[in-house]
């Protein structure tokens, strides 16, 4: 893969939930990123239309992995275009099912990493600078915190959309095991764990440590509350809900 034709996917890659529908979830914004491979791989307009066609087809992962599978369609759509054609038949019907195979596979890699790992662990990240800079007395603390967790969040989830469909194209069906290799399993548990002690550290913060919690014990008796009524199974918005009037009631009953 040559430089041009990676950049030229990774810019459309930000768009593979521009047509998103319930019926077939992201498959025209697949085709539209895997489309400058097919107009190298397919000179002929037909083939090209044909090739396309093929992947209007269910396609739905995680949008950040979704890199890996456009490099490994390409190379299988390359082998295809060198396929006589009493294989070809054969040969689309195992570029489908490696297509599928991969898009939930990779959905399950990266909604566990990304969304339910790194994504909380920049958040606590966050909270975490923006606590620190506003009890030293820094500038601007809500930016720092702001900018912390855009920095902390997108490089990793730029580099997996840049690298991504060269990888897959290196890898072609060893790509399980060659992720494998990256440990990501690992990796997502260190960073559950790493904003997990974040989250902590500010909340016993805000709880006991002056001037974040001046009152204490008032603090302490709302998060109890919180916890027992999520126990008998109060849902999330309501608890949150319960969160915010608590907190606005406290802040309005603290003297100026």
């Amino acid at each position: 893969m040559d430089r041009e034709l990676q950049v030229r996917m990774f810019k459309r890659s930000f768009f593979m939930q521009a047509c998103w529908s319930f019926e077939r979830m992201q498959n025209l914004g697949f085709l539209y990123a895997l489309e400058p491979w097919l107009e190298r791989i397919y000179p002929d307009q037909d083939d090209r239309a044909a090739a396309a066609l093929r992947h209007l087809e269910f396609f739905n992962t995680q949008p950040y992995m979704a890199g890996l599978v456009l490099g490994v369609v390409g190379g299988l759509e390359e082998r295809l275009a060198k396929t006589p054609a009493a294989e070809r038949a054969a040969a689309q019907a195992r570029l489908s099912a490696v297509k599928k195979t991969l898009a939930s596979t990779l959905a399950a890699v990266g909604d566990s990493l990304f969304w339910g790992a790194l994504k909380p662990a920049c958040a606590a990240a966050a909270v975490a600078a923006w606590g620190l800079f506003w009890t030293l007395g820094l500038p601007h603390p809500v930016l720092a915190g702001c900018g912390l967790y855009l920095a902390l969040f997108n490089i990793p989830v730029l580099w997996v959309r840049w690298e991504g469909p060269r990888l897959g194209h290196a890898w072609q069906e060893r790509l399980p095991a060659e992720l494998a290799r990256y440990r990501w399993k690992e990796a997502a548990a260190a960073l559950r764990a790493a904003g997990l002690a974040l989250a902590g550290l500010c909340t016993a913060a805000a709880l006991l440590v002056p001037p974040w919690g001046a009152f204490s014990p008032w603090n302490l008796a709302v998060l109890a509350a919180c916890f027992a009524l999520k126990a008998r199974g109060l849902s999330a918005a309501n608890l949150y809900l319960g969160l915010a009037a608590a907190g606005t009631v406290l802040a309005l009953a603290r003297p100026a």
